[in-house]
């Protein structure tokens, strides 16, 4: 705390009274900013270095990597945002119109992460063609918070690559954000039928390089960790991602009344370890796919006037449609 730096003197007193009222927020407390004393050596402008644990990242940005132990946390429950604290010279790389809010000092750079070929490779996996940097100037004090939602009421996981092999491979659009040294690739499925009728299409997002990766699901999400030659049958959709070295493949529904009846299609996804798999409860498309299946349809004949006796679950819906449909009718 400011206090205990005080009496080591460490920091002054006006230092301190930053520290304590920087952070009084209760939202901002869990990932606190960090004061790093400046040495009081004086040094003319042309001897200063770039800092030595800087990265650099594979379309040319520069930056020290984030600490995400410390400088991230994830609130809510079934619906998560996650807040990130920078510092100078940090970068983050988030997908775009994905910001929630950001502090002052904080800076957004929205670019196409390596020119229009990089950018409709990440179109292909499911992000957008342009991507933001979020960098600190320092202006603001020691540091400063970004906060990310998502497009879809989801759940966030963090993923440190380097103790997955350094590469992940994730369904289309599931990164939210990540270190800005990690690189989006495209990956195919190594099988026709898998692309076909796996549920994730024929292109998958590979996310690969140093750093650690947040990445997006749908509903309740879990983690199974696969033994050598172990096999996992999942419903088409529920997959978010899973380790390099995982076989990703289908398999054909047995039986015929399964097939007609049981709900799941034709086909079941197949993941054969070994290696980590991340699922989800609540695949995006299924949710979508079952609004659509309530949605009442335009088709058919509807009648503009509602008549009396003739009541039922729509009947508001149907008395204000009526009303609207006599009044233009009497105009």
């Amino acid at each position: 705390s400011g206090r205990s730096l005080l009496r080591r003197g460490s920091i002054s007193r006006t230092q301190s009274s930053y520290l304590r009222s920087n952070t009084s927020s209760s939202h901002l407390t869990s990932i606190p900013c960090i004061y790093r004393a400046q040495s009081t050596t004086t040094t003319s402008s042309s001897s200063i270095q770039p800092r030595q644990d800087a990265l650099t990242s594979s379309d040319g940005v520069v930056g020290v990597p984030i600490d995400f132990d410390t400088s991230s946390s994830i609130e809510g429950k079934e619906s998560q945002i996650v807040t990130i604290r920078l510092e100078k010279d940090q970068v983050l790389r988030a997908e775009s119109g994905a910001m929630m809010y950001m502090t002052d000092g904080i800076q957004m750079n929205t670019t196409t992460g390596g020119g229009l070929s990089a950018g409709f490779k990440r179109m292909l996996t499911g992000q957008s063609v342009f991507i933001s940097d979020y960098t600190y100037d320092g202006s603001a004090g020691p540091c400063g918070y970004v906060a990310l939602g998502t497009d879809f009421p989801s759940k966030i996981v963090r993923i440190p690559l380097q103790e997955y092999g350094g590469k992940i491979i994730c369904q289309q659009g599931a990164l939210l954000c990540a270190s800005h040294t990690v690189d989006i690739n495209i990956e195919f499925t190594k099988k026709f039928s898998a692309g076909f009728f796996g549920g994730e299409g024929f292109v998958l997002q590979g996310l690969s390089g140093t750093g650690d990766a947040l990445v997006k699901a749908g509903g309740a999400l879990i983690r199974k960790d696969l033994r050598e030659g172990e096999k996992l049958k999942i419903s088409s959709g529920c997959l978010v991602a899973f380790q390099d070295g995982v076989e990703f493949d289908v398999e054909q529904v047995s039986g015929f009344k399964n097939v007609i009846f049981g709900g799941e299609g034709l086909f079941l996804t197949t993941l054969t370890g070994p290696g980590a798999v991340w699922l989800q409860g609540q695949p995006p498309q299924r949710m979508i796919s079952e609004i659509t299946r309530r949605v009442p349809s335009g088709g058919g004949i509807g009648l503009a006037v509602p008549i009396p006796g003739m009541g039922g679950g729509t009947g508001d819906g149907g008395g204000e449609v009526g009303g609207e449909s006599t009044g233009s009718a009497s105009t």
